[in-house]
């Protein structure tokens, strides 16, 4: 017997649908990080974003081109441009900052956006941030201290343009959640990738111009990952995914990045897994117990409050 569509309508835009999107989705970026550092040893960075984004700009609007067409307003544009300047502005002054940190620590600060994001969504009108949403971003936090660092040395410039990015990052976490259910996700999606791509087209004018032998298959199979599946595919279900979830508790399953990229560097023969890294995972899977966990016990404690006493039987008096 055939399910009906509703069935799916309604699995899809479920919670927990959403949640697996975005644990989905820092598989899929972490597993990206090789290809993107030898992407980049082949072509200029803004060249390298310029093609990655034009790629998922083009697919947006081939595959949503209803959905722009209908939303023409200038909310939905200017929703999506903000959204595509923070989201290309933290990946900007990431790349920059790597050149003067290491990736570890590139990758611990970049994450911490999951401590920032609660109070970014009070500030912005969305609820105060429950104490276990604060405890979970704090063992994170800490869990990709064990993962990112390894001894790095003392804060840098580089540094302080990561938290500049975790920032970025934050608020674009936090805008869509607060759009999202207001606006057409789809479109202003459409805008954000358009966004990012006349920026990186912009910069990619003043780097060295890449020659058609460049483009070798190997490559250019990792920017079709990078543009299809990576951007198209990843970053327009985790704007889809933010409307469906609590930003503080996406936040935290979107920083699964960065132990994912560190998990596949293992599974690549690049890192060994220390007992460092071994804590390290162990803290960020217990963080997002805890984020996980404790919507599901208020749940629960306010279903049991609201249940009705059952009234007493009363008791049957037996003659003698």
């Amino acid at each position: 017997m055939a399910l009906p569509a509703g069935f799916f309508r309604r699995a899809v835009s479920s919670p927990t649908a959403a949640k697996l999107m975005l644990v989905a989705c820092a598989v899929i970026w972490g597993s990206s990080a090789f290809m993107m550092k030898d992407a980049t040893e082949s072509l200029p960075v803004f060249w390298l974003l310029a093609i990655r984004f034009g790629m998922a700009a083009v697919l947006m609007l081939v595959v949503f081109s209803k959905n722009v067409r209908a939303h023409l307003d200038r909310r939905t544009i200017g929703v999506g441009l903000l959204l595509g300047l923070w989201e290309w502005g933290g990946y900007a002054v990431q790349t920059v900052g790597l050149t003067m940190t290491t990736p570890g620590k590139s990758a611990f600060i970049t994450g911490s956006y999951v401590v920032m994001v609660p109070f970014i969504a009070w500030a912005m009108g969305m609820g105060r941030p429950h104490r276990w949403d604060l405890a979970a971003a704090a063992v994170c936090l800490a869990g990709l201290g064990f993962v990112g660092l390894d001894g790095g040395g003392l804060v840098n410039f580089g540094d302080v343009l990561t938290v500049v990015c975790a920032l970025l990052f934050a608020l674009q976490f936090v805008e869509v959640a607060r759009c999202g259910g207001e606006l057409d996700i789809w479109a202003f999606t459409a805008w954000q990738f358009i966004a990012m791509f006349g920026l990186s087209a912009l910069l990619a004018v003043f780097e060295p111009v890449p020659s058609p032998a460049t483009f070798t298959p190997p490559l250019v199979l990792q920017l079709v990952y990078f543009g299809v599946v990576c951007s198209f595919v990843s970053l327009a279900a985790m704007n889809y995914a933010f409307t469906r979830v609590p930003p503080a508790e996406g936040s935290l399953l979107a920083c699964l990045e960065s132990p994912a990229g560190v998990l596949f560097s293992v599974m690549a023969g690049h890192e060994i897994l220390s007992g460092r890294l071994t804590l390290g995972f162990a803290l960020i899977f217990t963080a997002v117990l805890i984020s996980n966990g404790w919507p599901w016990y208020r749940e629960r404690r306010a279903k049991g409050a609201e249940q009705p006493e059952k009234p007493e039987t009363p008791r049957r008096n037996h003659a003698s």
